[in-house]
C-alpha cells in the first residue's frame, strides 16, 4: 500500500525518509528516524515497534544486525516490509514474500527503496535511479516520490505523503532554530487528491522560509509586485512579509528569489 525511500547523506549527516500511500496520513505510521542512529521504514503490514524499537538497535548496532533482530521472532514477518539505513549509511530492506503486489525493494550506496501493492517494478526503479543522484537530500527525496508517482505508484491511487529530514544537532539559536535539536524538515500532507505534489508545494515555501538563497532587488519587479499585492488585498510588500513570517527574506530594497517567487504565483 506504500512506496517509500531511506537515505543517508554523508556530506551534511542527515538521515531521511520519503513515503507516499493510499491510506491516510502514512506518515504518522512509517517514517522513524533519530540523528545519528538512522532512519527505519516500516510498511505493508506495518509493526510500528520496528520503528520504537529499531532505532533503539540502530544505536547499539548496523542496518544488517538490526533487521535480523526486528524479524526474527516477529510471526508475521512474511506480511512486513521495511527498509533502514543506519549512522554509517549502511542499507537493507526486507520484503515478506505475503506482501501484495508488485512488492520489492532496491538497496544502493546510502539508500533503500521499497513499496507494496505498486503499480510494477519500474516505480523502485526510478526511485533508485533519483537516489543514485545528485542533489540536496530533501530535494531528492521528492523528486524520488514524484517519479514513482510518475510511473503508477500506488496501484490503488493516492491519498497522503510525507518527508522527513534529521540531522546531527548543530547551529546557533539553539532555542529557536531546529537544526539545534536535529530537526531539518517535516512535512506531512494527509489526505489529499494529488498528495505529493501538495508536498511539493509546502516544500517551496519551506525553502523560502528557512533556507538561505539569492537575495534579489526589489525595484527590479515593482510593477509585478504591486500588482500581485493588489490582487492579495495588501497595502504594501512589508505587511505581506509579515503575514507570511518571510522578515529574514526581506531588507526594505531586497527580497528572497524563492519569497518573491511565491508571492508572484
Amino acid at each position: 500500500m506504500t512506496f517509500s525511500i531511506v537515505i543517508y547523506d554523508p556530506e551534511i549527516k542527515a538521515w531521511g525518509i520519503g513515503v507516499a500511500s493510499k491510506f491516510l496520513a502514512v506518515g504518522a505510521f512509517v517514517p522513524w528516524l533519530k540523528p545519528g542512529a538512522g532512519a527505519i521504514a516500516t510498511q505493508a503490514l506495518a509493526n510500528l515497534k520496528y520503528g520504537v524499537e529499531g532505532l533503539q538497535l540502530l544505536e547499539k548496532y548496523d542496518a544488517k544486525t538490526t533487521l535480523e533482530k526486528l524479524i526474527s521472532s516477529d510471526p508475521l514477518r512474511e506480511r512486513r516490509q521495511v527498509g533502514i539505513v543506519d549512522s554509517k549509511g549502511s542499507a537493507v530492506a526486507f520484503t515478506g514474500k505475503e506482501c501484495y503486489p508488485y512488492a520489492g525493494h532496491i538497496i544502493g550506496n546510502n539508500f533503500t527503496v521499497q513499496g507494496n501493492i505498486l503499480a510494477g517494478e519500474e516505480v523502485l526503479e526510478v526511485m533508485a535511479k533519483v537516489a543514485e543522484g545528485k542533489g540536496k537530500i530533501h530535494e531528492k527525496i521528492f523528486n524520488a516520490l514524484l517519479e514513482a508517482d510518475n510511473k503508477g505508484g500506488d496501484r490503488r491511487g493516492k491519498q497522503s505523503a510525507a518527508i522527513v529530514v534529521v540531522k546531527m544537532p548543530g547551529g546557533e539559536d539553539s532555542e529557536i532554530n531546529p537544526s539545534a535539536v536535529g530537526k531539518f524538515l517535516d512535512i506531512r500532507v494527509d489526505d489529499h487528491s494529488d498528495p505529493i505534489n501538495e508536498i511539493g508545494r509546502v516544500m517551496k515555501i519551506w525553502e523560502a522560509t528557512f533556507l538561505e538563497e539569492e537575495m534579489v532587488n526589489v525595484k527590479d519587479y515593482e510593477s509585478e509586485i504591486s500588482e500581485a499585492l493588489r490582487k492579495l488585498g495588501y497595502k504594501d510588500l512589508k505587511s505581506w512579509i509579515e503575514v507570511n513570517n518571510f522578515e529574514n527574506k526581506f531588507t526594505g530594497d531586497k527580497i528572497g528569489k524563492n519569497v518573491l517567487e511565491i508571492l508572484l504565483s
